[in-house]
C-alpha cells in the first residue's frame, strides 16, 4: 500500500506541474518530440529541426517568467495572461525567423546568451519587490534540478536495463535508437514536470533552517579551503611574473575568468550562512579584497591578446565578464548588507546586451577587425579613395600577409566578405592572389559556409557475398592506427591517411587506388546522407592485369569543399576481397 500511496503522490505532484506551468511543458514536449524525429530524420533535415527546437526550448523560460510574474498579481485577468502568452509565441516566431535562420557562430552564442539571461529572468522575477532570502530561493531552485535529474537518471536506468534484458532473452532486436528517444522522454518530459513540481509559489515564505544541510558542509569544508588554495597557487603565479618582469601567459586569462566566475557562485550560495558561521563571515570579508589583483592580472593578459589581434567574440565576452565580476567583487568589498538579487539581475541585463544591438560582441568584433584590416593597408598604402584596394608600395612581409589572411578568414567563416571595408563587391577567396599578391592560404573545416557534410551507412542486413573467386580478405577501420596487412607469397594491402588503396607484390606497387574518387561517384549518385544503403549502391570493384578487388564500405563520413569540389574524409570502415592473378 505505501508502493500505491508513494505513487499518487508522485502522480499528483506530476498533474499540478502541469496544471501551474501547462505552456512550459507543452514547449518541453513539443521540443522533446522533435529531438525525437531528428533521431530518426535524415541529415538534410537536421538543421531545420534544430532551428525549431532551439526556438520552443527558448520559450521554456520565457513563459516560465509570465507564469511566475501572474502569481504575484491579483489584480490581473486571464485575458491579460493569454496576452502576454501570445506575445511569447509572435516572440519566437520572429526569432526563429530573423535571428536563428542560420546555425553558426553568431546564433549559437547569441541562443546561448539569451537563455542564460531568461532562466535568470525566471528565477528573480518573484523576488522583484522582496529582496530578502533571495538567495535561498535560489538554492532551493538548484537542490530541487539536481534532485529531479537524479531522478530521472535512475529512472533512465531502470527501464534501459528492462529492454536491454528483453532484447537479451528474446532477440527482440530493439534498435539502439529507441535507448536514445527514451532518454529524451524522461529528461524532456518527466525530469521538467517533477523540477517544477516543488518550485515555491510567490507568497512562500523560504527562512535559513531549509538550507541544505549536505551543501553547507560541503561548501564549509571542502569548497572554501580548495578556493583558497587555488587562490594561493594563482598569488604564486602572480609573483613571480612581478619578480621576472615577464607578462603573464595567455592562458592565465581563461584560469582567471573561470576561477572568478566559479568564486562569485560560491560567494552567493554561502551568504545565507554568514550570520550563523564564523569561517563563512571571514571568507566573505576578505575573499573579495583577494580576488580583485588576480582580475586586475586577467585583464592584463586579455589586453595583451586584444593589442596584438583586435577584439573578437571570445574577447569581448571575457572582458565584459570579467568586468561583471570586478564588479560583483567590488560590490561585496564594500557593502555589508548586500542584495544577492542585484548579482543576477545585473548578469541577465549585460548577456542580454552583450548579444543585442550596435554594442553586442559580433558588431565590436566586426568593427575592431575592420580597424586592423584598414591599418594594414595604409601601412602599405593600398587605400584608394576609388577603387578601394590598389597595389602595395612595398612588399608585404610574411607577418602581415598573415594578418590579412587571418581576418579575410575570421570574417569568410563568421559573417560575410561583403563586411570587410575596402574589399571590391564581387571579391571571392580566389581572387586574393590577383587584389593582394599571395593566395588565401586556406580556412580549414572550420570553415563551414564552403563545406557541405555526407554520411553514408550499409544496410548491414542486406549484406551476401560470394567469396569464391577471391584470394585475401581484409577489414579497414579508418580510426585504428595499423593500416597495413600482410598476405601470402609477399604480398601487402595498405589504406593511408590520404585513402589511396594499395596492394604490392616484393614492394612493388601491383594495384593503386585513391578512394576519394570512388567516394565523389557515390556522393554524385546519392548526394544526401543515407541510413541504409543498398550493398550494391556501397560496393566498389575494379580490375587491373595482376589484381582485382572488391570494396564493400560499411560507412564513409566527411565533407565536400563546395568551393573546389574536393572531398574530405573523416571516417571510413570497409571490407577488401582481392584476387592475384
Amino acid at each position: 500500500m505505501k508502493i500505491f500511496s508513494k505513487l499518487k503522490k508522485l502522480i499528483n505532484k506530476l498533474s499540478f506541474s502541469y496544471k501551474r506551468f501547462p505552456m512550459s511543458l507543452l514547449l518541453a514536449g513539443l521540443v522533446t518530440i522533435i529531438i525525437m524525429i531528428m533521431n530518426h530524420s535524415s541529415y538534410h533535415l537536421q538543421e531545420t529541426y534544430s532551428r525549431i527546437a532551439m526556438t520552443l526550448a527558448l520559450g521554456i523560460p520565457l513563459t516560465l517568467s509570465v507564469h511566475v510574474y501572474f502569481e504575484g498579481k491579483t489584480d490581473t485577468s486571464k485575458r491579460h495572461q493569454v496576452l502576454y502568452h501570445f506575445a511569447v509565441i509572435i516572440l519566437l516566431f520572429v526569432y526563429y525567423l530573423f535571428l536563428l535562420n542560420d546555425l553558426n557562430m553568431v546564433t549559437s552564442t547569441r541562443y546561448t546568451a539569451y537563455t542564460i539571461s531568461f532562466y535568470l529572468l525566471f528565477s528573480f522575477i518573484p523576488y522583484l519587490h522582496r529582496k530578502e532570502n533571495y538567495e535561498l530561493y535560489v538554492i532551493r531552485l538548484f537542490s530541487r534540478f539536481v534532485v529531479s535529474y537524479v531522478y530521472s537518471v535512475i529512472l533512465y536506468l531502470g527501464l534501459a536495463a528492462i529492454l536491454g534484458t528483453i532484447n537479451l532473452l528474446f532477440n527482440a532486436n530493439i534498435p539502439g535508437k529507441l535507448f536514445f528517444d527514451m532518454a529524451v522522454i524522461v529528461a524532456g518530459i518527466f525530469a521538467p514536470a517533477f523540477f517544477l513540481s516543488d518550485i515555491p509559489k510567490w507568497n512562500e515564505e523560504i527562512i535559513i533552517d531549509s538550507y541544505p544541510k549536505v551543501l553547507g558542509v560541503l561548501l564549509q569544508f571542502i569548497i572554501l579551503p580548495l578556493l583558497t588554495v587555488y587562490t594561493l597557487i594563482l598569488y604564486a603565479y602572480f609573483g613571480k611574473s612581478i619578480i621576472t618582469m615577464q607578462l603573464p601567459q595567455g592562458i592565465i586569462g581563461n584560469l582567471v575568468l573561470w576561477y572568478s566566475i566559479i568564486s562569485v557562485i560560491i560567494l552567493f550560495f554561502i551568504y545565507p550562512l554568514k550570520n550563523s558561521n564564523q569561517w563563512v563571515k571571514f571568507f566573505l570579508a576578505f575573499f573579495p579584497k583577494a580576488i580583485l589583483p588576480l582580475v586586475a592580472m586577467m585583464f592584463v593578459a586579455i589586453a595583451t591578446r586584444i593589442n596584438a589581434y583586435g577584439i573578437t567574440e571570445s574577447r569581448y565576452f571575457v572582458l565584459i565578464v570579467g568586468l561583471w565580476v570586478t564588479g560583483v567583487m567590488i560590490y561585496y568589498a564594500v557593502k555589508k548588507n548586500i542584495h544577492t538579487i542585484i548579482i543576477t539581475i545585473s548578469l541577465a541585463i549585460i548577456g542580454f546586451l552583450a548579444v543585442t544591438g550596435p554594442w553586442s560582441a559580433y558588431s565590436v568584433s566586426k568593427l575592431s577587425q575592420n580597424h586592423r584590416f584598414e591599418e594594414i593597408l595604409l601601412a602599405y598604402g593600398m587605400v584608394d579613395s576609388e577603387s578601394g584596394i590598389q597595389e602595395p608600395e612595398k612588399e608585404l612581409v610574411e607577418a602581415d600577409k598573415k594578418e590579412i589572411n587571418s581576418i579575410i578568414m575570421y570574417f569568410n567563416n563568421n559573417y560575410d566578405l561583403h563586411d570587410i571595408r575596402y574589399l571590391p563587391e564581387d571579391f571571392q577567396l580566389d581572387d586574393m592572389d590577383d587584389l593582394f599578391g599571395f593566395p588565401f592560404m586556406g580556412g580549414g573545416r572550420g570553415d563551414f559556409r564552403n563545406n557541405e557534410y555526407f554520411a553514408y551507412y550499409l544496410d548491414n542486413r542486406s549484406i551476401v557475398i560470394d567469396i569464391r573467386s577471391f584470394d585475401y580478405f581484409a577489414e579497414y577501420i579508418s580510426y585504428q592506427q595499423e593500416n597495413l596487412q600482410s598476405m601470402d607469397d609477399n604480398y601487402s594491402i595498405s589504406h593511408n591517411e590520404n585513402h589511396e588503396f594499395v596492394i604490392k607484390h616484393n614492394e612493388e606497387v601491383i594495384y593503386q587506388k585513391d578512394l576519394r574518387t570512388v567516394v565523389a561517384d557515390l556522393h554524385q549518385k546519392s548526394p544526401t546522407q543515407r541510413n541504409n544503403l543498398s550493398q550494391e549502391e556501397m560496393t566498389f570493384t575494379d580490375e587491373n592485369e595482376k589484381a582485382q578487388i572488391y570494396i564493400i564500405f560499411r560507412n564513409i563520413h566527411g565533407f565536400k569543399n563546395m568551393a573546389d569540389d574536393t572531398f574530405t574524409i573523416d571516417g571510413m570502415e570497409h571490407y577488401v576481397f582481392v584476387k592475384i592473378k
